[in-house]
């Protein structure tokens, strides 16, 4: 039969050191929780700063009309939001450019105490949330692919139909939803901002509390259909507006800030996210992407920016290869190598300043592909790339912040 020896007893040293170990890991675990939750607690204070401002310039054209106050409860209530949004600033950590946003939010709030144009209030406005944006690496795209509206279908009916009526017709017009004018000054994202309701007072717990990032996303979309033009727009204008059919940018991008033609298409774009997938370009794509994974990086995390590469290699890249190596080779084969550069400065933690370097070469070396496989004209490539930069630059580390929602739900 099988004997066993007891256990020895625990000298004080090892019980000690044993629980000077516990203390350790669970201060250890505490501090990375901690931090967590101030991260998210910061997110939300700049995406109700970014909500804020959003709706400053949506409001106060019809607040104040040819340099008269035409309402003035609205008047009152786009000063109030502005200023709340400066003090939201206030309570954010300084970072460098953090002195030049409160300025500029200085700035707005005596445009508006001017009674300046609705165009240069609107311009300020705007100006300021993509820059707070960008200052706290807000994300304002989905990691994934936007859902249709139909999606949303349901939950709209359920949720908000009483308070903004069939398909956004309310009887009130301030919850009315289908006025072309008014939601053209609005993103996707700000829609989606407002069914936070950590980040907007619009809706309470009870109402969205429990939804997902993905259900917010399909609302959004759903509510920028009551909007949108019934005619889709012409195939070729997603040749000479790339940007306007793919994340980031149909995302982030607000329509009453493009030229009439892009205007109207992103108008029909967003509300019909699902039949933009066959209109992007699968170089474009990778671009977009790139540009996400270098915020991604920059914010500190190389592990999701890493992801991010991957996913536009597989999305983007490899299948526009066998097209790009039968046009051009030597680019191709140059690629290839830029890519596997990449990858490898990612995973043996090369200095920043390296990998940043080796982002900006595959990037520019994937636009220079993508222009080659399907030409938009020597303006058009430059207009594109402007609006995907400043896409890319306000939104930061996106799929990263969508990827640790999906986890965390």
């Amino acid at each position: 039969m099988l004997q066993t020896r007891p256990l020895p007893p625990c000298s004080p040293q090892i019980a000690s050191w044993l629980c000077s170990l516990c203390l350790l890991l669970w201060a250890g675990l505490n501090a990375a929780q901690t931090s967590d939750s101030a991260d998210r607690e910061q997110q939300d204070i700049a995406a109700r700063a970014v909500s804020l401002l959003s709706f400053v310039a949506v409001d106060y054209p019809e607040a104040v009309q040819e340099g008269a106050v035409a309402d003035r409860s609205l008047y009152r209530q786009t000063r109030d939001n502005t200023e709340f949004a400066s003090g939201l600033v206030e309570q954010l950590p300084d970072r460098p450019g953090r002195t030049q946003l409160l300025g500029s939010l200085q700035s707005l709030n005596s445009a508006i105490a001017d009674k300046a144009s609705a165009e240069a209030v609107r311009r300020q406005a705007n100006a300021a949330a993509d820059r707070l944006a960008a200052l706290y690496q807000l994300p304002r795209s989905p990691a994934e692919s936007l859902p249709p509206a139909s999606e949303a279908r349901a939950l709209y009916q359920d949720r908000c139909q009483h308070c903004h009526g069939i398909d956004g017709a309310a009887d009130q017009p301030e919850r009315a939803l289908n006025d072309p004018a008014r939601m053209a000054n609005l993103s996707l994202y700000d829609f989606y901002n407002v069914l936070e309701p950590t980040r907007n007072d619009a809706h309470d717990q009870a109402v969205d509390g429990d939804l997902s990032s993905r259900q917010r996303w399909a609302l959004a979309v759903k509510v920028a259909s009551f909007s949108a033009p019934q005619l889709a727009p012409a195939p070729k204008l997603a040749k000479r507006y790339p940007a306007l059919v793919g994340l980031p940018g149909i995302a982030v991008l607000r329509p009453a800030t493009l030229p009439q033609e892009a205007r109207e298409s992103l108008m029909w774009w967003r509300a019909h996210p699902v039949e933009t997938r066959a209109l992007q370009h699968p170089l474009a794509r990778a671009a977009g992407l790139l540009y996400l994974a270098q915020s991604t990086y920059r914010s500190g995390d190389a592990a999701s920016a890493y992801h991010q590469i991957m996913l536009a290699l597989r999305t983007g890249y490899q299948p526009a290869r066998a097209q790009l190596a039968a046009r051009n080779p030597a680019l191709a084969t140059q690629l290839d190598q830029q890519w596997q550069g990449l990858r490898d400065a990612i995973l043996q933690r090369a200095p920043s300043n390296e990998v940043i370097e080796k982002f900006q070469r595959l990037l520019g070396n994937v636009v220079k592909a993508r222009e080659l496989l399907q030409p938009t004209g020597g303006g058009a490539i430059y207009g594109w790339a402007a609006l995907l930069f400043l896409a890319a630059l306000a939104v930061g580390a996106l799929l990263w912040f969508g990827l640790r929602r999906r986890r965390t739900r």
